[in-house]
Order: structure tokens, then sequence, then C-alpha cells
């Protein structure tokens, strides 16, 4: 059976149509983003606003300012003669209740490069294979769902990462720590262990601080921590324009459930407009509940963000970079993450070069798992253990190798 097209032409038409009105709305509602914007320069003013609603507990999840006008962009600051940069990415192997043997893989990747010096990158991985009842069930005896595995290599990665930098001799130049994607971490209900994770990774983001504070052996090197999130959708800084547009008996949950007249609209189109190539935005401070968890442990905890246009022309490309307030607070700091991330992304197009090497290292590929699976088996058989994979997994290789047996044979 094949596509019947004139049953859909008039579905795409209609499509067509909508995406065009929803296009048009958008830009108004850029416009109107854009002009309140150009107002939101009293740092004062929003920390009002900001305090305001937070006496009302008013559930408010865009973001606060912390000391820098928010209608600026912030040109790129000159780069650190030398630097040392530390990425670290993880990939894992899901377990997999039909196989021979039941485990899950967590490999995670260290890519350290040194910048400014003629000495070459450093490689490291990290894989841990994991396999006993109480790594892979929860307390009711079930199978751990992927979003476990999820929440433990990204625990792992910043573990890895951590003590990677420990392993780093003192050098001149800050070093950067990064990581791919957001650093505010949080276990949904199917992580089972999800509340001893989040303490587990605050705990190696404190570990982390004091070796900024004292070093390894007791002098201090500035350690600049970076998560990067590339292509990003969040509206944090939409919803503080949605806020500040409104009155203050306004200020209440029910409004804040949304944001109001820009709802819909990202802060990607709107940052677009404001920052040139190299350029970052002001210094935001996501106002959320795992944000507030950092905060109470100890301010310097809290996670701070900018966005960064990391192209070198058109097409722009945005990221946003998270950072804790102890780097935040620090202007060089600031720059130097601001300067070097961006030109890592010139090495590699819009993308860190040092996280592109992390993840290489850390993928486990095709192969790679029938490797490992074999391992286990001949492993298992030489501990006379049973070698038995189900029914199910034999029925699919034997289906889909006739299926494309079949293909073959049809060319």
């Amino acid at each position: 059976m094949t596509l019947e097209f004139d049953k859909v032409v008039s579905q795409v038409q209609r499509m067509g149509q909508a995406l065009a009105a929803r296009s048009a709305s958008q830009s108004e509602r850029l416009a109107l983003a854009w002009d309140r914007l150009s107002l939101l320069g009293d740092v004062d003013a929003v920390q009002e606003r900001i305090n305001l609603v937070r006496e009302r507990d008013a559930g408010f999840r865009g973001a606060a300012l912390l000391h820098e006008p928010a209608n600026r962009a912030y040109p790129l600051p000159p780069i650190p003669s030398r630097a040392t940069i530390l990425a670290a990415d993880g990939s894992q192997v899901y377990p997999n209740a039909h196989a021979a043997a039941l485990y899950y893989l967590i490999n995670v990747g260290v890519f350290i490069y040194y910048h400014g010096t003629d000495a070459l990158p450093v490689p490291l991985t990290d894989p841990h294979l994991y396999y006993t009842d109480d790594k892979l069930h929860d307390k009711e005896g079930r199978l751990i769902t992927n979003a476990a595995v999820n929440a433990r290599r990204t625990v792992q990665e910043l573990a890895t990462l951590a003590r990677a930098v420990y392993e780093q001799p003192h050098s001149e130049g800050p070093l950067l720590a990064l990581v791919d994607g957001s650093l505010l971490f949080w276990a949904d209900k199917d992580v089972p262990d999800g509340k001893q994770l989040q303490a587990e990774y605050l705990g190696w983001l404190v570990y982390l601080h004091d070796l900024h504070a004292n070093g390894p052996q007791g002098e201090r090197q500035p350690i600049c921590l970076a998560g990067y999130v590339d292509r990003p959708s969040s509206a944090f800084l939409i919803g503080l324009l949605h806020l500040m547009s409104l009155s203050p008996d306004d200020v209440r949950r029910p409004v804040l459930e949304t944001n109001g007249d820009l709802e819909g609209l990202t802060d990607q189109p709107l940052l677009f407009k404001l920052l040139k190539p190299g350029e970052r935005s002001a210094l935001l401070v996501q106002q959320s509940p795992q944000n507030k968890r950092y905060h109470d442990k100890d301010p310097k905890y809290e996670i701070a963000c900018f966005y960064l246009n990391v192209s070198a022309g058109v097409p722009y490309h945005l990221a946003r970079v998270e950072i804790p307030l102890w780097v935040a607070r620090e202007p060089e700091l600031v720059n130097a993450v601001h300067a070097l991330v961006y030109d890592q992304c010139q090495l590699m197009w819009r993308y860190p070069y040092a996280l592109t090497r992390a993840d290489e290292l850390a993928v486990v590929r095709n192969h790679e798992r029938a490797q490992l699976n074999d391992l286990i088996e001949i492993e298992l058989r030489r501990h006379q253990q049973p070698v038995a994979p189900s029914e199910k997994l034999e029925s699919k290789v034997v289906r889909h190798g006739r299926t494309r047996y079949a293909r073959q044979k049809k060319l």
C-alpha cells in the first residue's frame, strides 16, 4: 500500500497556511518583546520585582538578572594566552532483558586540551559495568528505566571530570571544565535512587569549588565549570519580560503560568536581534526549584547562564552557557569562559572542539557493544553459567534477517 498523495495534498496546503499564520503571529510577538527588552536596563527594578514574586511564591520560572542590564550585548573579550580545557561527555548501553546477561554500561570520555601551548591533547575514558541486583532493579524488583541510567551517567560525567581536574598540575591561566548540557541536574520519579544521585551530584559541584578555592596542593587554581547547551529552546528572558510588563497586583501564580501575550516565543529569535557573532547576553539566573536547592546549599553553587552567539557570521547560531555563581561573580572568569568557549566553537564550526572529541571517546558503537556481549558470554561459559538469549530476541534476528534477504532478492 502506497501513500495516496491526493488525500494528503489538501492537508499539506492547510499546514502551509497555518505555519504562515503562526510565523506572522510570532513576528508580532517578537517585535513586542524587542520593545520591552529595550526598556530592561534597570537591574534594581528587576530585582525588586523578583523579590516580590518570591515573597508571593508566585511560581515564576523565568530569569533574574545578576548585575548586568539585559538590554545590552557584551562583546567578545580577549582570549587568555594559556588555558587548560577539560571536556567530559558520556554514553551508555541500556539493560536489555532479552540479552544473555543483564547489565548496563556507562562510559565517560574526557578530552584535555592545552590552549596556547604545544602540548598534545590527552584523551581519557572511564567505563563502568553494572550487573548487581541493587544496580539493576528498584526496591520493588522492577528493572530500572533508561531514565535511571541516564541520571547515573550524568553524575558519573561530573565525577569523572572532577577527578580529572584534580589530577591536573597547576598551570598558568584558567582551567575550563566543560560538560555537554545543563549544569542543573534533577532526577524524576522513574529514578529509584534519585535523591541520592542529586546529593552526589551536588557533592561533586562542591568538590570542584573547593579545588577552585584551594587547589589540590593548597594553591588557588581558577576553575571555571561550564555547561554547554546547544540550540537552546528556553524562554527565561521572555518570562522576565512578561513579569516586568505586569502591574504589581497581577504578580500572581495564575497570571505567571504562561508568558501572556509573549506565550510561545523563545529567547532565541530575540537574542539573534541583540547579539552579533561572538557577543553574549547579560548574566541570568533561572528561577526554579532545582536552582533554589543549589542556592540553599550555598549561594555560590546557584547556576547562572548567558546566551552566546557562537557563529562567525550569518547564519547565526545560539548556545546557552551555564556557570555556577562562583564563576559568575568574577568578571575575569566570565570573560575567560566567554572567550574560550567561542574559540572552541570556531575550531569545530559552532560546537566546542573538546566536547566533540569527548563525545567520540565516550560513544559505544554497535560493533563495540557486540564485542562486549561476546566477552560477557565467554566469561559466563567459563564459569559454567547458562547462556541462552530469549526466544523473542532470536525471533527478531531471524525476522530482520529475512526482511533484508527479501529486499535483496527483489533488487
